[in-house]
């Protein structure tokens, strides 16, 4: 009679080549979303600190986000002092209508962009994307284009929702106004939809 089996050896073989196929495929698998966890991650604390910032040094700050495909941005701009926000010249300036920079008799630009908090634009990783920003004082959400988040020296901030997607996942990020926290939601939801 030939009983024939697997030997403790050959198990552990065929073991440890499935482990090794699953330590170098499952990283490609959850990439993506770590890509998200990570932009996500890295939005919130620089919205923590710009609230800091203005708080502290009593200045109105604003953090830009350019929606446009491949070009996919974010910076800080803070004003020389406190600044209120004239919404009719805010909408010029997210039309691009505004005055152009070659305009050698126009009066320097209210925002500029801190070196302290964002040296250079920070690009977003190639396979995410901003499906919309949306804030309180903005009639309807930006898609394309350009928007603007603001911080004031008061410790507040407009209410505001941000979302990102590399076209599988969206991710909405909901700033709270007073405190500056972010609430995660694992779907995409406009300001108006939530209930604070």
């Amino acid at each position: 009679m030939n009983k024939r089996g697997f030997t403790l050896i050959e198990v552990m073989i065929v073991i440890a080549i499935l482990a090794g196929l699953i330590a170098v495929g499952a990283p490609r698998l959850i990439k993506k979303e770590a890509n998200i966890k990570k932009t996500a991650r890295s939005l919130t604390v620089l919205v923590k600190e710009v609230r800091n910032q203005a708080k502290l040094f009593n200045v109105t700050y604003r953090i830009v986000i350019r929606i446009e495909s491949g070009q996919e941005s974010y910076w800080v701009e803070k004003a020389s002092g406190p600044a209120l926000i004239d919404k009719e010249k805010l909408k010029e300036e997210m039309e691009g209508n505004g005055k152009k920079d070659d305009d050698k008799d126009a009066p320097p630009p209210l925002f500029q962009i801190d070196k302290r908090l964002s040296k250079k634009e920070k690009v977003l990783p190639s396979n995410l994307h901003f499906a919309q920003v949306e804030t309180i004082n903005m009639s309807q959400p930006v898609t394309n284009g350009i928007a603007y988040i603001h911080f004031f020296p008061e410790g507040l901030m407009e209410a505001s929702a941000i979302q990102l997607t590399d076209k599988k996942i969206t991710w909405t990020l909901v700033f709270n106004p007073l405190t500056g926290q972010a609430d995660i939601v694992e779907k995409a939801v406009n300001l108006k939809d939530l209930s604070r």
